[in-house]
This record gives C-alpha cells, sequence and structure tokens, in this order.
C-alpha cells in the first residue's frame, strides 16, 4: 500500500504510523516533509496536527501560524481557524481541555498573526451575529484596531438589529453587545473613533433604553446594576466626544446622589450657563434625565420591599391635628429662625412608619427635584419631552407621577392620572389605584364616590397574609401631612375608617344625627385610643338631645371604653334605643318600665363580653354591608 502512494503521502504515512509508538521519529518525519515540500497543505497541516496532539502549545502554534500565512482558504484549516476563535470566545471555561490547549497556542501566536487570524475569520463569516463576535474579539484583543473597525461594527449591530426579529425589544443579543461591550471598549483613553454627533446621541438611546427595559423587566435582566454601569459609561463616552463638563458626565465608582445633586447645582449656577448654547442644553438634559432615571428607581425600589416588583408603601394624603406639634419646625430653632422660614407652611410633612424607612422619604424628595429641575425652563422642558416621546419615559414613570401630584396638592392632575392610566390586572395595582381614588373623591369632597372605591379597597384586601399592625403615625401636627402607607390589611383598613370618620363628620358639617353619630362611633373603636377625642363632642350632642336611636348597636358597638360612656349617659335621663324589637315602648328613667331598662342594661353587658372579638374583621363588615346606612350619613 505504501508503493502506491505519493512522495508526500508516503511521508505523512510513516510520520502518522510512528506517532503512535514513537513521537519523536514521527517529529523527524515531518521536519524532513516540511523542509522538502514547503507549499504541500497535506504534509504541513500533518506537522501541526502531530505537535497539536502531542500537546506542545508552542510548535503547535509555530505550525498553525505558518498555516495562516499560505493555506487559510483550505476548508479542513477552516475547521481549526474556528475552533481557535471559538475557544477565545469562552476563555474562561477552564474545564475543556480542548479549548484551553487552543487558547494557549494562541498566545503563543505572534500578535500580527493573531490580528490577521482574527480579521479574516470576521471577514469570511456569513453569519451577522458572528461577524460581530469575532470583530469584537479582535477590538478587545488589539485596542489598536480600534479607530480602524470599531466604527464599522458599531454601524453592523445598529443595523442587524434593525433588521431583527427582535427589534422591538431592547434586550437582544446584538443591543447587549453594543451596550455591554463595544461602548466600554471604546470609552478608553487610548484609542479614537471618529463618530458623528447624531451618532454618539444614538447610543446614549439605546443605553438609556437598555437600562430602562432591566428597570421594567427585572425578572429578564441578571444584573440591574451592570445595567447601570454600562450606561455610566456610555454617558462618559458621550461626553468626552462632546466636551461636556467631565464632572458632570462621570458618576465614577465611589459617587453619591446627594453629591451628584449638588454637582447639578453647580453646573446650573455656573454663571456661564447658557441654555441657549443647544450642546450646553443638552449636556444639562442628558445628565439629569439619567441621574432622575437612577433615582426613580431607588425610590421605587425602596417602596417594595426586596425582591418584589409590586410597592408595599403606598403615599397618601394623610390627616392632621392643629392641636400637634409641627413636625416640620425643628424645635430646637431660635423662634426668629422659624418665622422666616416659610418652608413649613408649604412644603407637606412627610412620615413613614418606622425610621428605617426613612430612606423612603429621601429618595422621593431627591426624584422630585429632579423632575423639577428637568422641568425648570422652558427649553429644557420642551427637549426633555423631546426625549421623552422618543424613549417613552410616561411608562416607567406612572406611579411617581401620581405620588408627585399628591405631594403638590394637585389632585385633579393625579386623578386625571390614574384614569388615563392602562387599567391594571394585578390586583396588588387595582388595589393601590382605588386606595389612591378613594384618597381623591375625599379631598374633592365626593364622599360617596370615596366610600365606593373604598369598597373596591376591601375587596382587594388580602384576609391571611400581611396583616401589619396598626399604627400612630396617620395624624399629625402642621398644615398637610402625607404618609408612605403600607399595604396590609391593617394599615390599609385603620386609614379607610379614617376617611369615612372624617367624610362622614365633614358631611353632618356639626349638625350630627343619630345615624352618623352610630357610625363614627363605629368606626372609632378600630383605631382606639387615637380617635377617642372625637367621641366627648358627639356625646354632648346626645346629652342634650337626651336620647339616642342607633339600632347597629347590637352588631357593631363593643368598645368598653365607648360602653362606659353610653351607660354613664343612660344612668342620667338620656334614653338609648338601641334595641330594635322595644322600638314601639319607651325606655324611661324614673321608674317606669323597668324591663326595657334591665333589657338595655344586659344588651350594654352582653356587648362587653364581646370586647375581644377581631375590631379589623368588624369594621370591614360594617363597612362593606352597611352601605345603606353609611350613605345616609354621606349624602
Amino acid at each position: 500500500m505504501l508503493d502506491a502512494l505519493s512522495d508526500e503521502e508516503y511521508v505523512i504515512q510513516r510520520a502518522k504510523t510512528a506517532f503512535k509508538t514513537d513521537p519523536i521519529t514521527a517529529k523527524a518525519w515531518m521536519i524532513t516533509a516540511k523542509t522538502l515540500y514547503p507549499n504541500n497543505f497535506g504534509v504541513q497541516f500533518e506537522a501541526y496536527q502531530i505537535e497539536k496532539g502531542g500537546g506542545n502549545v508552542k510548535e503547535a502554534a509555530r505550525n498553525f501560524s505558518d498555516l495562516i500565512g499560505k493555506f487559510h482558504q483550505q476548508p479542513e484549516f477552516w475547521n481549526e481557524i474556528n475552533k481557535v476563535t471559538s475557544s477565545l470566545r469562552s476563555e474562561n471555561d477552564g474545564t475543556d481541555h480542548e479549548k484551553q490547549f487552543y487558547c494557549d497556542m494562541f498566545k503563543h501566536i505572534h500578535p500580527d498573526v493573531q490580528h490577521k487570524l482574527l480579521l479574516i475569520t470576521a471577514e469570511h463569516c456569513e453569519d451577522t451575529m458572528e461577524h460581530c463576535k469575532l470583530l469584537l474579539l479582535l477590538l478587545q484583543k488589539f485596542s489598536m484596531a480600534i479607530p480602524t473597525h470599531g466604527l464599522g461594527l458599531i454601524e453592523t449591530l445598529l443595523s442587524a438589529e434593525k433588521h431583527s426579529h427582535s427589534s422591538n425589544q431592547p434586550i437582544n443579543p446584538f443591543r447587549k453587545m453594543l451596550v455591554h461591550d463595544l461602548i466600554p471598549l471604546l470609552n478608553t483613553e487610548s484609542v479614537s473613533v471618529d463618530i458623528s454627533q447624531k451618532l454618539i446621541f444614538k447610543l446614549l438611546h439605546k443605553a438609556i433604553e437598555y437600562y430602562l427595559y432591566c428597570l421594567n423587566t427585572p425578572n429578564k435582566c441578571q444584573n440591574l446594576d451592570e445595567a447601570w454601569d454600562k450606561l455610566c459609561i456610555t454617558l462618559e463616552f458621550s461626553g468626552k466626544k462632546l466636551c461636556w463638563e467631565p464632572y458632570l458626565a462621570s458618576f465614577g465608582e465611589n459617587w453619591s446622589k446627594e453629591h451628584y445633586w449638588q454637582k447639578l447645582l453647580t453646573f446650573c449656577q455656573s454663571q456661564n450657563l447658557n441654555l441657549d448654547d443647544q450642546n450646553m442644553l443638552k449636556q444639562l438634559l442628558y445628565c439629569v434625565t439619567i441621574f432622575f432615571l437612577n433615582c426613580l428607581n431607588e425610590y421605587k425600589m425602596s417602596l417594595a420591599h426586596s425582591g418584589q416588583t409590586q410597592p408595599c408603601f403606598l403615599l397618601i394624603e394623610a390627616f392632621v391635628d392643629k392641636n400637634l406639634p409641627n413636625p416640620m419646625i425643628a424645635l430646637s430653632e431660635p423662634k426668629a429662625k422659624r418665622r422666616k422660614s416659610s418652608d413649613p407652611e408649604i412644603q407637606p410633612h412627610l412620615s413613614v412608619e418606622k425610621s428605617e424607612y426613612k430612606n423612603i422619604v429621601n429618595n422621593f424628595i431627591l426624584t422630585k427635584k429632579c423632575w423639577e429641575l428637568l422641568n425648570s425652563t422652558d427649553s429644557l422642558q420642551r427637549e426633555y419631552n423631546k426625549l421623552n416621546s422618543h424613549l417613552k419615559l410616561n411608562n416607567y414613570l406612572h406611579q411617581f407621577m401620581i405620588d408627585y401630584y399628591i405631594y403638590k396638592g394637585q389632585i385633579d392632575d393625579a386623578f386625571n392620572y390614574i384614569q388615563s392610566s392602562p387599567q391594571e390586572s394585578h390586583l396588588n395595582l387595582k388595589l393601590t389605584d382605588s386606595l389612591r381614588l378613594a384618597n381623591i373623591m375625599y379631598l374633592k369632597k365626593n364622599y360617596l364616590a370615596c366610600y365606593n372605591h373604598i369598597l373596591t379597597v376591601l375587596e382587594l384586601l388580602p384576609t391571611t397574609t400581611n396583616a401589619g399592625s396598626l399604627t400612630s403615625k396617620l395624624t399629625q401636627g402642621g398644615t398637610r401631612h402625607l404618609h408612605f402607607l403600607p399595604l396590609t390589611r391593617l394599615n390599609v383598613l385603620q386609614y379607610c375608617a379614617k376617611l369615612l370618620i372624617r367624610a362622614i363628620s365633614e358631611k353632618s358639617d356639626n349638625n350630627f344625627n343619630d345615624l352618623s353619630i352610630g357610625n363614627i362611633f363605629v368606626l372609632t373603636q378600630l383605631d382606639w385610643p387615637n380617635e377617642e377625642d372625637r367621641i366627648p363632642p358627639l356625646l354632648d350632642v346626645i346629652r342634650q338631645r337626651g336620647s339616642f336611636h342607633y339600632y347597629l348597636f347590637q352588631t357593631y358597638i363593643i368598645n368598653v371604653d365607648l360602653l362606659e360612656e353610653l351607660t354613664f349617659l343612660f344612668t342620667r335621663q338620656v334614653s338609648l334605643h338601641i334595641l330594635p324589637h322595644l322600638e314601639q315602648r319607651r325606655i324611661g328613667t324614673r321608674g317606669a318600665d323597668k324591663g326595657v331598662k334591665e333589657e338595655v342594661r344586659q344588651s350594654i353587658k352582653r356587648q362587653v363580653g364581646r370586647c375581644n372579638e377581631a375590631l379589623d374583621q368588624l369594621i370591614c363588615t360594617f363597612i362593606c354591608n352597611e352601605r345603606e346606612h353609611l350613605l345616609q350619613s354621606l349624602q
């Protein structure tokens, strides 16, 4: 069989045969063959295969380099080239020994050959994604190639994304490569790529869209912090190309929101700030917008517990008591200083349930400041609206905008914003919208609508989980008070009950009938003794009238203190009509009809025996089941 082979094939066969038992002899045969037949692909490729099979990295690299120079068009060798480039893209995979060999061999190839290898592979690749991966690999290995091939790769990625089936999704392989891998490569001091302003802004938009998508779909994004880092790099890169202020276009590694906000203020207060200058206007627009999105994200995250996407706190207009100290005025301040400051009278007080939730307030205030800065001038507002129409930021601003309108006291705007928003299918979001509407309708003095929204809220309240506990923070001093209400069963029910108490009181306008008094008695029981001060004026009304008719008494009034007050009135010549079956019989206090009096006493005694019943369930049942009686008090 050896006699039938050509001279080249004969040498190759002898080398292959020897390699199985005597690698040194095989290598000698191949050295001879390479010397005799330098232009024969079979000989040169077999020499490479023998070195590779023997695990000789340096020799394999030398033979591979020879093949690249003369035979890179050979299909058999293309398979090896593809294996090398594939291994380089997963260079950190130490479990695959073959890939590790290719990576080690590549390191021993001369840089010029490495560059040629990656370039010719990319140029011959028909698959667009593979082509981009190879070019990216080339730029990662050889920064000097960035000025030559960087712009082309940007345009290829943008074009490929535009024509791909996933072009409507900001997270797709082409966008990820652009934002995650390519732009950070371009943002180096040692290289420079000539990019037009139009393209720079397009890259910035792509990065913002990518970050926004990560914010809105955290379950699809493995690392939100990484997305933010890439956005910061894109801003820094854009700032360098557009000659923006470096201190403003760079967030840095150890930046803080408070420090960056001071940078923004410094920039805005600069004597050289001229918003008629488009470059200066664009700088402020993009820097503030990106910072605003970061603050907004942290605000939304602080409203939700760790790992959850739906809010666990909701900003609502709470209640004020003029008799309580104003928390907006520090007691340690001198009186003269307090008089000079008008803020406590203008800005509402923001409260949270516990001190560890204070970051919610801080995050909201900073987000609010950013929003107001974006709308502080006509030119900036106009540019922001253009950017918003392109990036569709409103979808992400929904919750904050309602909070902002409530904070500013613009309840009509808050109402319109809720009404114009898409109907939410998530129960938690339905609950928050209904609770907001109940709050707004109360502020608009539309008490019937307020009550109807409260009914919707109670239908959506969880019955078993997330019960929470009552709070003492819903009523404070001052002129306006907003509270971040925990969305737990007890906290929400407590707030709804307080809304109804005040709605009934305001509707009665100090001219209470017995039904309204009785309804308030029932509702105050949940938050006793915080609502206790409402009772004495109502008892005075009963005392002056000499009677009290309320036939829901036996069903709903079980508070011991309240029962004691009513019993005291009963012994002071006040008639209590609290038993429906005694409606036609006179209840006297001068010895007449002692049986009736005894029944009343026994009824009150039975109510005292129920004092340990679950008040949340009792109040919830009252609000939901006694619609007719509550409507009479609210009309």
